[in-house]
């Protein structure tokens, strides 16, 4: 069992290891006080990591198991945001001095594991957090494999495995045609692009954003996840521009656009404005009626 132990003096890991766990009860990761594990497909194979710590305790254990878990714990510090250059990061205004100092343990996290996180979020596009929950733990259990180790995690379906099924066989999930065609294409065209994930983004970015239905939402999580970037924007969302709009403007009702406006005076540190936006707990008033919940299932 290969084991690493990392200096994370003054990083919130809850913080930074949360966008990886923002699907409830995703069977391929689990985020606890002081704990965090994740099952994932690497280029040497499968693992499942531990990430355990205690709190006002400046040394993190990480542990991994699999064939993956050498590549794994080699990038265990970009996971935990150990990379991340916040030397750089200087709030423009006196809203984002504040949130950086309410968190100044907030580092921004690089997954590193694109068909991963592009399955996962493939799952979540245009549907609500509840439908997306469950279709992603249905296609994990039903596609997926026990991922090796004590965590008794699940492993995301290999690209393989949903290569080769028909878009009928995602309907019993309750994943439409749509989904499953952008599923499928993205499983058989992710290796193209799979070994870039250790450079910039730009790198990557326009070949996934060529296939069918990864469009700069799904390219905008890509970007901030996957590789990290702290200039990520994230369009699209039915509800981040109205938080922004919100946190930092006092307003109700922003729209994409507004959005962009407000995020441009922090360019090139975009999307850690973002977060700390999100991890504020200030939500404005809800306007929306929440979208209507369809089951393909029963067709």
């Amino acid at each position: 069992m290969p084991l690493v132990e990392l200096d994370v003096t003054g990083i919130d890991l809850a913080s930074v290891l949360g966008p990886v766990a923002m699907v409830r009860r995703d069977p391929t990761v689990r985020l606890r006080p002081g704990r965090f594990d994740r099952a994932t497909s690497t280029p040497e194979g499968p693992v499942a990591l531990s990430v355990t710590w205690r709190g006002g305790c400046d040394r993190a254990r990480v542990e991994a198991w699999g064939d993956g878990a050498g590549w794994a714990l080699d990038r265990a510090p970009r996971l935990l945001g150990l990379t991340d250059d916040v030397d750089a990061f200087v709030p423009r205004d006196e809203v984002a001095r504040e949130l950086w100092r309410r968190r100044p343990g907030l580092r921004l996290t690089r997954t590193g594991t694109l068909w991963h996180d592009l399955a996962w979020l493939v799952v979540q596009q245009r549907v609500t957090t509840v439908d997306a929950s469950m279709q992603w733990r249905r296609l994990v259990q039903a596609m997926g494999e026990p991922a090796p180790g004590p965590t008794q995690l699940w492993l995301p379906p290999s690209p393989a495995a949903v290569a080769k099924r028909p878009y009928h066989a995602f309907h019993r999930l309750g994943i439409e045609r749509s989904r499953a065609d952008r599923l499928r294409i993205a499983a058989m065209e992710v290796g193209r692009a799979a070994h870039l994930v250790d450079g910039p983004p730009d790198a990557a970015l326009p070949r996934l954003a060529a296939l069918p239905g990864i469009g700069p939402w799904t390219t905008g999580f890509l970007a901030a996840l996957t590789w990290g970037d702290p200039d990520a924007v994230i369009v699209g969302d039915h509800g981040i521009p109205g938080v922004v709009g919100w946190v930092l403007d006092g307003t109700s009702g922003a729209d994409d656009d507004r959005m962009l406006e407000l995020l441009e005076p922090h360019r090139p540190q975009r999307y850690r404005v973002l977060r700390l936006v999100l991890g504020a707990g200030s939500r404005p008033p809800r306007r929306h009626h929440r979208a209507r919940r369809v089951d393909i299932r029963r067709r």
